[in-house]
């Protein structure tokens, strides 16, 4: 047998080291390191966000996450925040995830959370999801994926599909799927497909809009001055197109609470309202009293101006004023249970009685101060020719004229409520 050349054995040599001590390291170093499946990961179900890791080992614990980078600050930010506070009281704390993006506005992500002893048996695992609006970043709560009266709907719907009694809404999960919202609590599950629950869905596209209207007009606020919000009940109707002109000539706000039954005839005013930033709310359907035992009929009155307002708009309110501002538990109960509040005054033009514009006007003088929830009605030409002198003279006296939610955010509710 021929003898290798020196030059061969250094040839052999260096193939060694470069390439046969390292092949082994990586097959069999790997293979001996008994935490390595925790560091891999599979990339399948990964669809948004760049895939990063965060490992930690220590003797006694050792922490493998891996999460996605979605390049926003602010879901940047939750996830971040998330992670820090995940239990580590365990030997072995191990998560995944499966992230997508859903109808071009959504991002929707689970976390497969295992918690393990140093046996690595699974002592504790869960599912926890995260929902992001794509373009802000917010994370979504379950009251902005679905409206109207869905908590009695997702109470209904998790006995019937899931043989549970859900009695806390706010612990239902959720994720915005391609064909439904899936919804759960623990290990339950319901599937809500868009189709058949398409009045409680607010999932852009999946929901009865007609007809999304977008705000145009932003009035600037000084927290330090003082503010008036004036209101006014039972409209739209034929003066309310005027009312809306005066104001925006002032650059002044405030607050409609219409009747349902009213909505539908004037749709232009509502649209007007919208982009003019005027705050729409809710005064019942007809304008019966809804302090009543009739859970049916409240939910009537109430729900169905909301769906005329949403379908028309795309925008719901979130203050009802009780017809002759009477209410009871019941009533509270409902509105409360779905995000939305009771809305009063402390100030009465009595415009629907007396129909004399100076009247009203030194009604509603008399009663002005910082805080001030003025009441009118968008009915009269009387209380339009009261508040043409009544704008700017409030204004002039150093009054910001607001929503009633604009005031209540930075005066508080000072109705008595």
């Amino acid at each position: 047998m021929k003898k290798l050349s020196k030059k061969g054995r250094y040839c052999l040599l260096i193939i060694f080291f470069l390439i046969i001590i390292p092949t082994g390291f990586l097959l069999f170093g790997k293979r001996d390191d008994p935490f390595a499946k925790y560091k891999d990961i599979a990339k399948e179900n990964k669809q948004i966000g760049e895939l990063e890791h965060m490992v930690e080992e220590t003797e006694e614990r050792r922490t493998f996450v891996h999460y996605p980078k979605l390049n926003h600050p602010k879901a940047d930010e939750v996830i971040k925040q998330w992670i820090q506070k995940l239990p580590k009281d365990k030997a072995i704390t191990y998560v995944d995830y499966e992230s997508k993006e859903v109808f071009n506005a959504y991002w929707s992500i689970v976390f497969h959370v295992q918690q393990l002893d140093s046996d690595q048996k699974v002592i504790q695992s869960q599912d926890v999801t995260f929902n992001f609006d794509k373009e802000s970043g917010k994370q979504l709560k379950i009251g902005d994926v679905l409206r109207r009266d869905y908590g009695d709907m997702l109470k209904e719907q998790f006995q019937k599909q899931a043989d549970l009694k859900l009695t806390d809404v706010s612990k239902v999960s959720f994720i915005i799927g391609d064909d439904a919202l899936l919804c759960r609590v623990d290990e339950k599950q319901i599937t809500l497909p868009y189709d058949q629950f398409s009045k409680y869905m607010k999932v852009k596209g999946k929901g009865i809009v007609e007809n999304e209207v977008s705000v145009k007009r932003s009035l600037t606020i000084d927290p330090d001055q003082k503010m008036i919000a004036l209101t006014f009940d039972d409209g739209p109707s034929p003066y309310t197109e005027d009312f809306l002109t005066l104001l925006e000539s002032h650059h002044a706000n405030a607050s409609f609470f219409m009747l349902g039954q009213n909505v539908a005839k004037y749709p232009d005013t509502v649209k007007h309202m919208i982009e003019g930033g005027f705050e729409i709310c809710n005064h019942s359907w007809n304008h019966k009293s809804i302090s009543s035992d009739d859970s049916k009929m409240i939910k009537q009155e109430i729900f169905d101006t909301q769906d005329a307002l949403y379908r028309m708009s795309g925008h719901e309110p979130t203050r009802i004023r009780p017809p002759y501002g009477v209410w009871n538990d019941l009533t509270k109960q409902i509105t409360s249970q779905n995000s939305m509040n009771i809305t009063l005054w402390n100030v009465d033009s009595e415009d629907w009685k007396n129909r004399d514009a100076a009247v009203t006007f030194n009604r509603a003088k008399a009663g002005a101060r910082d805080g001030a929830v003025i009441l009118f009605h968008d009915l009269y030409p009387s209380t339009l020719d009261a508040l043409k002198q009544l704008v700017p003279y409030l204004q002039n006296e150093g009054y910001q004229l607001v929503t009633v939610s604009q005031l209540f955010q930075y005066k508080g509710d000072l109705t008595g409520l």
